[in-house]
């Protein structure tokens, strides 16, 4: 399967074809068929438009001199990849409570925000329905260097920066390379 991202979502739309991040082909409000207008689907028959905007995700970057704390999927996608510990931003949940909510579940640990990292735009590719997100990446402080693995995560891990394993998701990638340039005196 061809890596959906929303580069070739837009282009596939603009040349006329279904976009792949989205599978409904009929309007939800008059049941009509559903049709390309620009990277959205709208109904050729009623005013509804699909807009698919991006779910909001969080992650952090947890270091401990020159480690960073990575987790383990333990659920597809990318079952067995290494991970930015975060998750999905829940209905009416700050992005903030989020990762620390997260990180508690994740590895039991206890965390404080010391900044914003960045917003990074991504793909989740779920099997039946791949969506964008916007991954809130955060730098965070933890209390203890004893992670545990928990709730969807298979094992934690503390990584020398210099030896890090590729990252499940693209917009992780991102964040990892401005991370990179931001604190490349941890790479020395």
């Amino acid at each position: 399967m061809k890596k959906l991202t929303v580069k070739n979502s837009q282009k596939n739309a603009k040349n006329g074809k279904q976009n792949p991040l989205v599978r409904y082909g009929f309007c939800s409000v008059c049941g009509s068929k559903l049709v390309n207008k620009g990277i959205n689907l709208a109904c050729e028959r009623c005013p509804f438009v699909n807009y698919r905007n991006p779910r909001p995700t969080t992650g952090a970057f947890i270091l401990n001199g020159r480690r960073i704390l990575l987790t383990k999927r333990a659920r597809e996608p990318f079952k067995g990849w290494w991970d930015l510990p975060g998750g999905f931003v829940e209905r009416g949940e700050n992005p903030q409570k989020t990762i620390l909510r997260e990180i508690k579940e994740e590895t039991g640990l206890s965390a404080k925000v010391e900044r914003l990292f960045g917003i990074y735009p991504g793909t989740y590719p779920a099997k039946f329905d791949p969506f964008h997100i916007l991954n809130i990446v955060y730098v965070l402080r933890v209390d203890s260097v004893k992670a545990g693995a928990y709730d969807d995560v298979s094992e934690s891990k503390w990584f020398d920066v210099r030896r890090l394993p590729k990252l499940a998701f693209d917009s992780q990638e991102n964040a990892l390379r401005d991370f990179k340039k931001l604190y490349k005196h941890l790479w020395k």
